[in-house]
């Protein structure tokens, strides 16, 4: 668990007071010369600084850890719907959609059939972007869901996107 530093400001009577030492040959010392120490600040050293380094990694682990859980967890409620039959069946796949239309206006959507017919229209379509080009993608929309495929387009001024999709469920009835 991370244990707070609490820093605190290093307070002299002359903060900025530097003292000027002629050393006969065409050189100067200068060396602070601050007076009077009105409040010791935290020292800036390398056993400070490494634990807000610690710190923030075990931070960083956390939130990693909280983001697998979120990830898998409908994986976990999927395993509880029924005690002995479990539901793992995933198709994956790759379509290009094509705009021909000048932004705000999109005529990208596509129909994609489904290898594997489904039972039931509860099923999980997970989106990934591959390659963009002439514009920016916006939003993916999935839409008019089916036993046997699916919509898909975007939203953005983008010419071309390449998507990669997996669906993922939708086979117990």
């Amino acid at each position: 668990m991370y244990k707070k530093v609490d820093f605190k400001d290093h307070i002299t009577q002359y903060p900025n007071r530097k003292k000027i030492t002629d050393n006969g040959n065409g050189t100067s010392n200068i060396e602070s010369s601050p007076g009077e120490i009105i409040s010791q600040g935290t020292p800036l050293n390398a056993s400070n600084m490494n634990r807000i380094d610690y710190g923030v990694e075990d931070a960083y682990i956390a939130f990693q850890m909280l983001l697998q859980y979120f990830v898998n967890f409908d994986r976990f409620i999927r395993r509880k719907t029924d005690d002995h039959d479990i539901e793992f069946t995933s198709e994956n796949g790759e379509v290009t959609l094509t705009n021909t239309k000048k932004y705000p206006f999109n005529s990208s959507g596509v129909t994609v059939s489904m290898k594997q017919v489904r039972k039931t229209m509860n099923y999980d379509l997970f989106t990934e972007v591959l390659s963009v080009s002439g514009g920016e993608v916006g939003d993916i929309v999935i839409y008019d869901k089916q036993l046997n495929g699916f919509k898909v387009r975007f939203t953005g001024s983008a010419t071309n996107i390449k998507i990669k999709y997996r669906i993922r469920g939708g086979m117990k009835a």
